[in-house]
């Protein structure tokens, strides 16, 4: 909610139509197989608030970060690479006042809801899944498929540790499962090893992600 500041005015009555109500359910609060819905997580948030959660849900739509922003941070890269090669100092050249630094991607994040096209305001954002191999540390993009149902495992959380927020909750990525129970990811980008825990109530922790990496001797 957003709030603003002004000179008071007259009240105005204006006749518009009845709010649409954003809570009616999609989706049964629980899955017979146990998974909540987003209608369910959301309806019993003071329960799960802090807490690991499974969700079913589908998928509409996975980030991608925009190909300028792309473009303009792999070539930022590129000369910082090759200044350090050179031997250059980066501060020897600073920027043109017309000329701003780029401006970062997101974090890796991707929306599901209760229904296949549901409305992307109302979707449930599912932030800081991994993209690399745990076991091999090499880039593992997400390989998902729009519309498709998935469930995700993760921490019901009003913020996350890089930035995203939303009011009626979010999750913190620490597995995703395809319908026939296969692990498409697992872990999270930026979580430490001993935060990569699923920790249900009632089933001990299981280790995800780093830290089911072996540490370095």
């Amino acid at each position: 909610m957003v709030f603003a500041q002004g000179q008071a005015v007259a009240p105005i009555k204006v006749n518009l139509p009845a709010p649409p109500n954003f809570d009616v359910a999609t989706a049964p609060l629980q899955y017979p197989s146990g998974e909540l819905s987003v209608y369910g997580l959301r309806k019993g948030m003071t329960k799960y608030l802090d807490k690991d959660v499974r969700v079913k849900a589908y998928l509409l739509e996975v980030y991608e970060c925009p190909a300028e922003i792309r473009k303009c941070n792999e070539e930022a890269a590129a000369k910082a690479k090759r200044e350090k090669k050179s031997g250059k100092a980066a501060a020897a050249a600073p920027p043109a006042a017309d000329k701003p630094a780029c401006r970062p991607c997101d974090q890796p994040h991707f929306f599901v809801s209760d229904t296949k096209d549901g409305k992307l305001e109302r979707a449930l954002l599912v932030a800081d899944y991994p993209t690399k191999d745990w076991k091999t540390n090499k880039p593992k993009p997400l390989v998902a498929t729009k519309g498709e149902q998935y469930v995700v495992t993760g921490t019901f959380a009003i913020n996350s540790i890089t930035g995203f927020a939303a009011s009626n909750g979010l999750i913190i990525h620490k597995k995703l499962e395809d319908g026939a129970g296969k692990v498409i990811a697992e872990g999270n980008a930026v979580l430490p090893p001993e935060a990569q825990t699923i920790q249900l109530d009632g089933k001990p922790p299981q280790p995800v992600g780093a830290a089911t990496v072996p540490p370095k001797k």
